[in-house]
């Protein structure tokens, strides 16, 4: 929803998120006896004045409601632009109703507690200061009416004094305890207050443009769950890397920010922290690094734990030097001659705007004889070209490896091999890529960014957001590609299964790859999906006319699903063929997910294959990676 007012102070009721649209839709069973009905809704305003100032509801706001059953989406109806809206769907017919504000597919109710999840990674919109998913509130009513208290809280931060030249990059908040993540609201009573689950853990929060530019000076909000907090710390990243901070393990200060209420903090940045050789000494200096949707900071590493790499003549492999349990920053000018096997490492490049270059010469093996296992990289141009033998550039070895995450990464793969293979009697618990370039070169091979082949293994979590997937020259083509090719149950060829958990496939462009026997992601049980705002682009010429399907899960479709707002353009459709479906056979399109939007006219304006930069036109500036 979108708020219109001035901000003279901190106003709990004004604290209100913009428009968010998300979606479930439950798949349909013989005996669903829901019914159509619609609400009222609004925001109460009992906790301090607004002197006029309105909380509206914007068209596209959707609502979570609970009737002890189902999570059902209820959209707006009308309304849109007031502070009293419609909200129309379909629930049970019960004695009380439990909602919750925005709508979220994996939200659960169970008696007298709303669960749910408040994100880390938080982005600022044209229109509006807030992040369009969130600043969540809860309701709960025996009637048709709703009147919605906020559960969480703010931290607003106004930046003045940014030098000439210069914009902010991000701004950040954390803390000794979680001001953001899983959540639970107790339902029973009259007041609703979002409790983090996980009070110890290591979350803050990040807020960066939504279109992946850069911020003016000016007010900015940061939703975060209600407490009393200690070591509360803000920094301003501008876009030189200069930084500015406030608070901290020095502050004796605590920060009390109440379900809806909040506090204000004031940054000058005409004086910010100049920083040589980029993130290592930034981290050095104490601050927070968020990779991969997870926080990290020197207190995680021990004394020797820090590693600044210059060089050109080593290599990255478990050695004492370069290996388990450190954090390894590459220098821009330097060249890691080749990554080896993992068992516990964060690899940093140390300039977020020039990614470090990071050879890959063979295949290896993640290993899991550790407490943690687990290989991170970010800011990195991982080129791999250079493999011609194994079949994967990363093989789980075993056991369960803890998470393998690419962030902000630049990946060359070779011409026949995959990036990631888990094979049998092994798992991955957590895979994340997200804002990465990945080339794909033209191979008759099946070319693959996660595969599990015949294996039956489980992944927990698999996110892959705001990437380009492209194949490597403006006249080239694949049509053997998938990103997860996991494997599908079959009684007569295969006794094996692949199972994800949580399922992310958002905003990600893939341009000339055509999925693989009709599947972009495959596996045969998933828990809940994701699947939004997805660009296929393929303007080159090929046979097959198959039905192309964002997902095909034969066994277990996902209970819960959030899938829609996806476009393809495809130069190949004629009457109709091939056609795109959310879910493998279009019969699941409508009960579980909206078939994609095909396009007759190309949704982009910029074409540019060496710099891996495919720009949609403004009309479908939301859809594909925001860069």
């Amino acid at each position: 929803m979108k708020k219109v007012f001035s901000y003279p102070v901190l106003c709990a009721a004004a604290l209100i998120a913009i428009a968010c649209s998300e979606n479930k839709i439950t798949p349909e069973v013989s005996s669903d006896t829901r019914v159509m009905m619609e609400f009222t809704a609004g925001f109460a305003q009992t906790k301090t004045s607004i002197d006029g100032q309105d909380v509206l509801w914007s068209d596209k706001d959707a609502i979570s409601v609970f009737d002890g059953t189902h999570n059902n989406r209820f959209e707006l109806s009308e309304g849109g632009g007031t502070p009293s809206a419609t909200f129309t769907g379909s629930a049970e017919e019960v004695p009380e109703y439990v909602a919750l504000y925005p709508y979220s597919a994996l939200a659960t109710y169970s008696p007298n507690t709303v669960s749910s999840v408040l994100p880390l990674e938080q982005y600022s919109t044209a229109d509006a200061t807030f992040d369009t998913m969130l600043n969540p509130a809860v309701t709960k009513t025996g009637g048709s009416v709703m009147t919605f208290r906020n559960i969480a809280g703010i931290i607003r931060i106004n930046v003045t004094g940014i030098p000439d030249g210069l914009g902010i990059r991000e701004i950040q908040a954390s803390a000794a305890t979680s001001l953001t993540g899983s959540y639970t609201v107790d339902t029973s009573g009259d007041d609703f207050e979002a409790v983090s689950s996980e009070p110890d853990a290591a979350s803050g929060v990040r807020l960066t443009a939504m279109d992946g530019g850069s911020l003016a000076a000016g007010a900015y909000n940061l939703v975060v769950l209600p407490g009393t907090y200690s070591e509360l710390k803000v920094t301003v990243i501008l876009t030189d890397g200069s930084y500015v901070a406030k608070g901290g393990a020095d502050n004796a200060k605590e920060a009390v920010i109440p379900a809806n209420g909040g506090i204000n903090i004031s940054i000058d940045a005409s004086n910010p922290t100049k920083v040589s050789n980029g993130l290592v000494n930034y981290f050095k200096n104490g601050e927070d690094l968020y990779i991969g949707g997870k926080i990290y900071n020197k207190s995680q590493f021990a004394d020797d734990g820090i590693v600044d790499y210059s060089g050109t003549t080593s290599s990255i492999y478990n050695t004492s030097t370069y290996g388990d349990g450190k954090i390894i920053f590459v220098r821009p000018d330097a060249v890691v001659k080749n990554l080896g096997n993992a068992n516990n490492i964060v690899v940093v490049g140390t300039d977020p705007q020039d990614r470090s270059l990071v050879n890959k010469t063979s295949c290896n093996n993640l290993f899991t004889a550790q407490d943690v296992n687990r290989l991170i990289l970010a800011n990195i141009r991982l080129d791999a070209s250079a493999v011609t033998s194994g079949n994967a550039l990363f093989t789980a070895n075993g056991g369960t490896f803890d998470e393998l995450v690419f962030d902000n990464c630049e990946i060359i793969l070779p011409a026949e091999r995959y990036l990631v293979s888990i094979p049998a009697n092994t798992a991955i618990n957590r895979i994340v890529i997200t804002g990465c370039d990945i080339t794909v070169p033209q191979s008759g091979k099946n070319r693959y960014i996660v595969h599990t082949g015949t294996a039956e293994t489980t992944v927990q979590e698999a996110v892959f957001t705001n990437n380009v997937f492209h194949c490597g020259a403006d006249n080239a083509y694949i049509s053997n590609f998938r990103v997860f090719s996991g494997n599908t149950f079959s009684e007569e060829t295969v006794t094996n299964a692949t199972a994800i958990n949580s399922l992310v496939f958002e905003n990600n462009t893939l341009v000339n790859l055509d999925y693989q026997n009709s599947g972009l992601l495959v596996a045969n049980d998933v828990g809940s999906a994701s699947i939004r705002n997805n660009l296929v682009y393929i303007d080159q010429e090929n046979t097959s006319k198959n039905a192309r399907n964002l997902l095909i899960a034969t066994a277990s479709y996902p209970a819960k699903a959030d899938c829609r707002d996806n476009i393809v353009y495809d130069t190949n459709i004629s009457d109709g063929a091939p056609a795109f479906n959310m879910f493998y056979h279009n019969q699941y399109n409508g009960v579980l997910g909206i078939s994609p939007t095909v396009l007759a006219t190309s949704p982009l304006a910029v074409e540019n294959y060496d710099e891996c930069r495919f720009t949609p036109v403004p009309e479908y500036a939301s859809y594909g990676a925001q860069r």
